[in-house]
């Protein structure tokens, strides 16, 4: 009950923490949640209604999914917190493959790796 309290949480929440992110990350089974919730955090600070390169067909939601890139994914849904991570996941096959994101080819996700902040 109180996971599906914090799921439900999590999708009405604009902004998540990294700890929320990391939490997320580990539901929905990546490889490296840490990893992942950095890029994350570098893409949109954890804001789920984050919207970027709106020159580049527009990437939505804390992952940035890019559905000029990734048309199968529902725009609207992308802001669904747990929607976007499962893209995310799908796309970077299962955290293994990140050069679809921009801030892990750049390095600025390394700043978010150090877990400060974050219960482990």
């Amino acid at each position: 009950m109180l996971a599906l309290l914090f799921v439900l949480g999590a999708a009405r929440k604009k902004v998540l923490s990294q700890s929320e992110l990391l939490a997320l990350a580990r539901r929905v089974g990546f490889r490296d949640p840490l990893l992942a919730a950095a890029v994350a955090m570098a893409e949109s600070g954890g804001n789920a209604l984050a919207v970027g390169d709106r020159d580049k067909g527009g990437s939505y939601g804390l992952w940035q999914i890019n559905v000029r890139a990734h048309p199968q994914y529902a725009e609207s849904s992308l802001y669904d917190p747990e929607y976007n991570a499962r893209a995310a996941l799908a796309i970077s096959k299962g955290g293994d493959d990140w050069h679809d994101w921009s801030a892990f080819n750049d390095g600025s996700y390394k700043r978010w790796m150090t877990g400060k902040g974050v219960s482990q």
